[in-house]
């Protein structure tokens, strides 16, 4: 029901039932004198009306380093600064570090850094161009950037802070993430809400994935389904591209679980070698016993197609998905998949 309320005609909207997919926004570092310069974020960059010559992106997850290939792609020049030793630092280490060292070939990548200072000033030109200084951790070295464009791709905060939920009894998170239970409900009954502003996942595909449980739990109260998350895939969307699902090396290690791996590249395969993917590989990540699909990552063309083979073994396999669902698939010669299914039978023969 919709009721217009008081001199400054607020409006004032009452439902049964309330679901909040308000979203996440870009963060912005704390930076001295960025505040007021003009900078971009993710959600200004590709609306731009006249392409940088030069880019400066503080920053270097998912987000910088896809509008870092496609601003690279136009023939703009790019600088990325980046707190991190490495690029996409929550991919699989071994993905990380190849990323990194292509993208390094292509663009001014400037690791293990952190921005100190922001200012936008007049050139000899008198074109306003931004100057950012930043300092490597390590050696204390100064590094002083101009560019005509700033990006800011640090990373995203849940929108619950502009929602006023106090008022409601809604908990959040110390990050702020709204806090649901299995089905997607907060703790207060008839609330629900799904999305980035959850945390669970930051995707649009898993937002479009919880909407269907939200959209049952909330019309059907008697029959509500848990959300299964499970094999919720990603995929980095530059060049070269990135996709992964499931446990990465490193969480495997830390979590004490017991595993065996298999690393194969596109160039041993005749597609990849037709494309001269030199660079490209197939990680497999698998329990030692049983060799169940614990992880896979992707690095290459077509990565984020490729996943796809292994997120229906791993959704519809027994037990959560084995190699072996891969592995007794007739792959096409000579189609990229080779790689997939290649990368699976190095697990098999361990």
């Amino acid at each position: 029901m919709i009721t217009t309320l008081g001199e400054d005609d607020q409006t004032v909207i009452t439902a049964e039932k309330i679901l909040i997919a308000a979203g996440a926004r870009p963060r912005i570092p704390n930076i001295k004198g960025l505040e007021g310069t003009g900078y971009l974020t993710s959600d200004e960059a590709l609306r731009l009306k006249k392409q940088p010559h030069t880019l400066t992106i503080i920053g270097g997850g998912y987000i910088a380093c896809e509008l870092a290939h496609f601003f690279g792609a136009l023939g703009t020049k790019i600088n990325i600064i980046q707190r991190n030793k490495a690029l996409i630092p929550n991919e699989d280490k071994e993905i990380s570090q190849k990323f990194t060292e292509i993208f390094s070939k292509k663009y001014n990548i400037y690791l293990d850094c952190e921005t100190e200072y922001v200012s936008r000033e007049n050139d000899t030109n008198n074109s306003n161009k931004f100057h950012v200084e930043a300092k490597e951790r390590a050696s204390g070295k100064s590094i002083e950037l101009v560019s005509d464009q700033l990006l800011i791709a640090a990373g995203r905060i849940p929108n619950s802070d502009t929602l006023d939920l106090e008022k409601t009894g809604v908990c959040v998170g110390e990050k702020g993430y709204i806090k649901t239970d299995g089905y997607l409900e907060t703790d207060v009954n008839g609330i629900f809400a799904l999305g980035d502003i959850i945390g669970r996942y930051l995707f649009k595909h898993n937002a479009n994935h919880e909407a269907q449980y939200a959209s049952n739990n909330i019309l059907q109260p008697n029959k509500k389904i848990p959300v299964d998350y499970a094999a919720m895939p990603h995929a980095i969307f530059s060049s070269p591209q990135v996709a992964g699902v499931g446990f990465t090396e490193q969480e495997l290690k830390k979590e004490g679980i017991e595993y065996q791996k298999s690393v194969y590249p596109y160039i041993n395969t005749g597609m990849g070698h037709a494309l001269e993917d030199r660079e490209g590989f197939v990680k497999f990540l698998a329990d030692k016993i049983k060799g169940k699909i614990l992880g896979c990552h992707i690095i290459g063309t077509d990565a984020s197609i490729l996943i796809h083979e292994v997120l229906i073994a791993m959704r519809a396999g027994d037990d959560g998905g084995n190699i072996g669902d891969i592995t007794k698939t007739v792959h096409i010669h000579p189609a990229l998949s080779e790689v997939v299914a290649r990368a699976a039978a190095g697990i098999c023969r361990k």
